[in-house]
């Protein structure tokens, strides 16, 4: 069977085939190519577009087209990097001058603000007034809230600002209108009900029973011969102690050691509380939650 010569549907060129596949092709309605070439070629859904700088042809898919927001299509990335380049020099910004104060520097980097780092750290350097203000106000709404003094432990974001600028704690407390706080487990201090109490900490703990109506006794004796050995708190059939310089000093801590023996020896249920359950942060709520059930 003699070839018969027909126009490829792809390039346009004449090409050789034979009769019975130029029969198939018209029977199931396809296109009939002169090499693969043409043929993957004709598959393939998109369109050429020109790049933007240097006017070549390159082949782009739909996806491509349709992401496109601005309409530009580029060879390869450095006709890309070119023309974005140029538009940068085009619309550049002019030099902006240093935003801290007595400085005429220019800002090299349109992003920043400052010309360099000192100046940066000198312009939001705050002043001593706001300083002062800003620990002042700490410490009167830590009183108005709780009803007494904080320590420093509560507050050490206020306490470093306070020693910069009063010196020391106390005076900041002083020039906010109080009176100093003593040492947290020395001096005796009177409770809010009338207990006398041999430290700060433990005026913290008496106050904390008289603010929820609990019912509590002061310094109540051990059982038996050691009378003399006397417990921090009693509430209903718990023995409550504050050992806070347990570690700290030698023989405070032989007295706790005695307490804890006696405790277990008589049955007596005790509950210990330790300075990091007043500070910096009270947890007395926590720790005695089951005397308020």
């Amino acid at each position: 069977m003699n070839p018969v010569i027909i126009p490829c549907d792809s390039c346009g060129k004449n090409f050789e085939r034979s009769n019975g596949r130029i029969n198939e092709a018209l029977k199931f309605g396809w296109n009939q190519y002169c090499s693969t070439g043409c043929q993957f070629t004709d598959r393939l859904k998109g369109e050429y577009k020109e790049c933007q700088t240097c006017d070549k042809k390159v082949w782009k898919i739909p996806k491509e087209i349709k992401n496109n927001l601005t309409g530009r299509f580029f060879c390869n990335t450095s006709c890309s990097a070119k023309f974005n380049n140029h538009l940068r020099i085009r619309y550049k910004e002019p030099l902006k001058i240093c935003s801290a104060e007595n400085c005429n520097n220019l800002v090299k980097q349109r992003v920043c603000v400052y010309c360099s780092r000192k100046c940066g750290a000198t312009a939001r350097k705050r002043t001593s007034e706001s300083l002062k203000k800003e620990v002042l106000g700490k410490i009167r709404n830590f009183h108005k809230l709780n009803k007494r003094i904080p320590v420093k432990k509560e507050m050490y974001d206020a306490y470093r600002k306070a020693r910069d600028v009063f010196g020391t704690w106390n005076k900041a407390v002083e020039a906010a209108g109080f009176k100093a706080n003593p040492v947290l487990f020395a001096d005796r201090c009177l409770a809010s009900d009338g207990h006398w109490c041999d430290s700060f900490a433990e005026k913290i703990i008496d106050e904390w029973f008289h603010s929820r109506g609990i019912v509590h006794k002061r310094s109540v004796p051990y059982p038996h011969k050691f009378k003399k050995m006397t417990c921090d708190f009693v509430v209903d059939k718990y023995f409550i102690e504050f050992f806070g310089l347990e570690g700290e000093v030698k023989r405070y801590t032989k007295h706790v050691n005695i307490k804890r023996r006696l405790s277990k020896k008589y049955n007596l249920n005790l509950v210990e509380i330790k300075p990091t359950h007043l500070f910096p942060k009270n947890k007395l709520d926590q720790i005695l939650n089951f005397l308020l059930l």
